[in-house]
């Protein structure tokens, strides 16, 4: 039997080896900044030692300057009231303006400040013992040459850390952008500190700078700067690839450089005019400093306003106050026709060829610059919107308020007032237009009369030289050259006939053909002779010519614009002439009769005012409803009203905003008119609360009659009283008052001596009552 073998176990199937843990994810780094964080970083690890000595330049000019401007003691004699530091703060308040700083000023409550002299009536009188008295003001004005100044030094202190950059970080494209951060912040915050300094305080009044708007003026221009000079925005393939913005920076720096010439010219003639004037060594009142020092200060914003004059764009000043006895509105303006008036014609004649150079150099100067059309055009607009900027700038603007606990009745008294002066923005905005287009048409055309090249025209034709290159691929047509000679073409010519012609010379040895002007197979080659160049014109019938347009377009645009205002200002529906300037407000009052206040009353229709007749060469009404009484002469005033006063007697000006003063050359005598609009009040009550005043402030006030009354159909009052002045005089008075449909109380007094009145004042009162009436 045979051995059974052994059977094999199965085989086991290989078994897979042990799977270990699944690879670990993948880890990223650390999370990268963004691109403003890494600016951010690289910022303010960077160099701040150079841009400190970049700060530096700026806010050690207002230091010194600050420095150079306390020094003086203004007029402090032995005792100084203001010491140098409180001087220096105050100083430095006035020129952190130039960075778009304020400059206001607050009496503190109970620091017994109240009314000086010369308020209220006569002398004056002081209310600060009466209770606390509060009271705040502003001061606006831009010193745009410390502005000037400013930018010129952080220019100087940029280019040397500019070399510095050149050498520390060469490669990186955004260094100067991150250095101009750094002086940016470094100036913003130096300026800063500089506002909080010039804070004082002195005898209860604060001075403030603003710091906070100082500061942040700082910041914008010299971010603005720095990152002009520091940073380069990109290679000549970022300008290619964005025309536009090349083209906004070329207009901007054509702008710059025509608004710098046409700023410095301005200044130059500002300030001689300012030096030439006669009186202004006497009309200055700040002993110790020199008026033509404070002209250098502000000696850009001269110029904006001599600019704009020649334009023609008046100078105005405009003023509004409020108060208990009364408020309103004056404005004034001075222009070309202001000017003839207070000089004479050829100053308006100076002022508009000023006007036509300026406008000139700005046409010129971008025609020459632009490349196109339209970047002049562009820069046009930007020269525009600067000289608009620089007009709101220039101006100046101040603004008070006040109140007192003082007791008139169940409260005190308040007041304010604003001033504004400098160049009226709509009119520079149309004068702007009308002169700015006119020479940016003209002048390129002015340009090319002159033999001049603008930067849109095409470069000069390079007259033609030996054979171009164009001309070798010519050359294997060579071979032809046995086509030209002329003698076996002789025969030719030959006529049918048989006659022979007689013997043609042979053409290689002699040109017979010369080429003419129109034979077109004719083209000389090799060099040739530059033609003549054209003979330059006359400079002096360029400028002859260039001015002439200039002034007929700018000019006559402006004149006719002017003329249109003067047609406006007079009464031309009464044949009115127009006055010197005057201010304009609302209507005054009618008034009645002196010697029966209740009863004497006359309604004067004020539509019969249009009836009159003028007398042009004095200005005088010459016919009336009222009879004149002789020595007696109308006045039409441009406060909308009319009256009747001495012959010797004329318009003396406007007080406290709202008061036309008439009077006589010599004399207390003079009557006054009074306009309070929206006056809430009677004017009894009126007269009452004044005579309250009166009785504390003068012991030797004494009321004649204080009565109600009605005038011309109206609720009114007549008031009547002597005082004694500063000189011991006595003073009488007579005050009719009214308030008119229209809520505006209107008021017409006469003073004079008391001995007088009985002789002829009274008269004079009665006079002025009978013939008043609106306009």
């Amino acid at each position: 039997m045979s051995a059974v073998s052994p059977v094999a176990p199965p085989a086991v199937p290989p078994v897979a080896p042990p799977v270990g843990p699944p690879p670990p994810a993948y880890a990223p780094g650390p999370a990268r900044p963004s691109p403003v964080g890494a600016f951010l970083g690289r910022t303010f690890r960077g160099d701040w030692a150079g841009a400190a000595q970049a700060a530096l330049w700026p806010v050690g000019l207002l230091l010194v300057s600050a420095v150079a401007l306390g020094i003086p003691k203004y007029g402090q004699d032995s005792e100084e009231f203001v010491g140098f530091g409180d001087r220096l703060r105050i100083a430095l308040a006035l020129l952190l303006q130039a960075l778009g700083g304020g400059f206001e000023v607050k009496a503190a409550s109970g620091s017994g400040y109240g009314y000086g002299s010369g308020t209220g009536f006569g002398g004056g009188y002081d209310q600060g013992a009466a209770g606390d008295v509060t009271g705040g003001g502003s001061f606006s004005l831009v010193p745009l040459t410390v502005t000037v100044l400013w930018i010129a030094a952080l220019c100087v202190g940029v280019r040397l850390l500019r070399g510095r950059l050149a050498v520390r970080a060469p490669g990186s494209p955004t260094a100067g952008l991150e250095a101009a951060v750094r002086v940016a912040l470094l100036v913003t915050g130096a300026v800063l500190l500089l506002g909080l300094f010039a804070q004082p305080t002195i005898a209860g009044v604060e001075i403030s700078a603003s710091p906070a708007l100082s500061a942040l003026g700082a910041l914008l221009l010299s971010l603005a700067v720095a990152c002009g000079v520091l940073h380069r925005v990109g290679p000549d393939q970022w300008w290619a690839a964005h025309p536009g913005a090349r083209t906004l920076l070329r207009a901007t720096g054509t702008a710059l450089r025509a608004l710098t010439v046409v700023l410095a010219l301005c200044s130059v003639v500002a300030f001689i005019t300012v030096a030439r004037l006669d009186d202004l060594d006497q009309a200055w009142s700040a002993d110790g400093v020199s008026p033509l020092l404070v002209a250098l200060l502000v000696l850009p914003n001269l110029a904006v306003l001599a600019l704009g004059l020649s334009w023609g764009v008046p100078v105005g000043a405009r003023a509004q106050g409020s108060s208990p006895y009364g408020g309103g509105y004056e404005h004034h303006a001075f222009g070309l026709s202001e000017l003839a008036d207070v000089t004479n014609a050829w100053a308006v004649v100076g002022a508009l060829a000023l006007g036509v150079v300026c406008a000139l150099i700005l046409g010129v100067v971008a025609a020459r610059r632009s490349t196109s059309r339209g970047e002049q055009l562009l820069a046009a607009g930007v020269f525009l919107g600067l000289f608009l900027i620089l007009a709101g700038l220039g101006g100046l603007g101040t603004e008070m308020s006040g109140s007192t606990s003082s007791d008139f009745g169940s409260s005190g008294l308040s007041a304010g007032g604003t001033l504004d002066a400098g160049l009226s923005f709509p009119e520079a905005l149309l004068f702007g237009l009308l002169w700015i287009s006119a020479a940016t048409f003209v002048a390129p055309y002015l340009v090319r009369v002159a033999g001049g090249r603008t930067g849109m025209s095409a470069p000069p034709t390079v007259p033609p030289g030996p054979p171009v290159s164009p001309v070798s691929p010519v050359s294997p047509v060579s071979p032809v050259s046995p086509v030209p000679p002329v003698p076996p073409v002789s025969p030719v010519p030959q006529t049918p006939v048989g006659r022979p012609m007689p013997p043609v010379p042979p053409v290689p040895s002699t040109p017979a053909h010369t080429p003419t002007a129109y034979d077109l197979h004719a083209f000389p080659l090799g060099p040739q002779p530059p033609a003549a160049a054209p003979k330059p014109r006359s400079r002096a019938v360029v400028w002859a010519v260039t001015l002439a347009v200039a002034f007929v377009v700018g000019g006559g645009a402006a004149a006719g614009v002017l003329v249109w205002q003067d047609h406006q200002k007079g009464d031309t529906s009464s044949g009115k002439p127009r006055t010197k300037p005057t201010a304009t407000a609302s209507d005054s009052p009618s008034a009645t009769p002196f010697a029966d206040p209740t009863s004497g009353a006359t309604d004067t229709a004020t539509d019969e005012a249009t009836d009159r007749a003028t007398d042009g060469a004095t200005g005088e009404a010459t016919a009336s409803p009222f009879e004149l009484p002789a020595g007696y002469h109308r006045l039409d005033d441009p406060f909308g009203f009319s009256l009747a006063v001495p012959d010797v007697w004329a318009r003396e000006g406007v007080k406290n905003g709202t008061q036309v003063t008439y009077a006589g050359s010599t004399g207390l005598e003079h009557v006054q008119v009074g306009v309070i609009a929206n006056a809430g009040y009677t004017s009894y009550d009126n007269f009452l609360t004044l005579e309250k005043t009166a009785k504390k402030k003068d012991a030797g006030y004494q009321r004649i009659r204080l009565e109600r009354n009605t005038f011309q159909g109206r609720d009114g009052a007549i008031w009547e009283y002597t005082y004694t002045d500063g000189s011991g005089r006595t003073v009488h008075a007579a005050d009719q008052g009214y308030v008119a449909e229209d809520g505006t109380e209107y008021a017409i007094m006469l003073v004079g001596k008391d001995e007088l009145w009985e002789g002829g004042l009274a008269e004079t009162f009665r006079v002025a009552l009978d013939s008043w009436q609106l306009t």
